[in-house]
């Protein structure tokens, strides 16, 4: 992924601050495999595996892969997890735009995501009331939108999120 201008580390991922949160998380979700717990917006399905740093097969949303599979039929389905400790949800905002353009790329490859079936999450620390703010706007304009098309003229109108 090196080529598509995705930074692989950032100033404060190469101290102790990035990674160990980054690890905090993956832990987290080793652990719910190992207790028999789920994966937050999938189906109650045993969670059957974990990929971490998933850029050497090919995801661009690469922190944290989780597959979960149902026990009856043996569908997986699967997070992509990017994990930063802190993000700021700007238009100026590089890492974030990063972030997202590396979900856009990963939710439109067939053969690592599957539209309605497995989900793509931004796991984060604590964020500020004005980037929450912003975020639920988000969310809440791409439920009721019909396409991609329609969420960004959505968007990009003024004072309509």
């Amino acid at each position: 992924m090196a080529g598509d201008g995705k930074q692989l580390s950032n100033p404060f991922s190469t101290g102790s601050g990035g990674p160990r949160f980054e690890a905090n998380i993956q832990a987290t979700f080793v652990t719910l495999m190992l207790s028999g717990g789920y994966a937050p917006c999938l189906p109650s399905w045993p969670i059957v595996e974990i990929k971490l740093q998933g850029a050497v097969s090919g995801y661009g949303t690469d922190d944290l892969i989780v597959f979960v599979e149902n026990p009856a039929t043996n569908e997986r389905r699967k997070l992509l997890g990017q994990v930063k400790n802190s993000i700021s949800i700007t238009a100026g905002s590089k890492l974030f735009s990063e972030v997202i353009q590396a979900a856009w790329k990963d939710f439109n490859n067939v053969d690592i995501f599957t539209k309605g079936k497995d989900i793509i999450a931004l796991i984060t620390g604590p964020i500020n009331t004005t980037d929450t703010d912003g975020v639920n706007g988000l969310l809440e304009q791409a439920r009721h939108t019909r396409d991609a098309d329609e969420f960004f003229t959505r968007v990009a109108r003024a004072n309509f999120c």
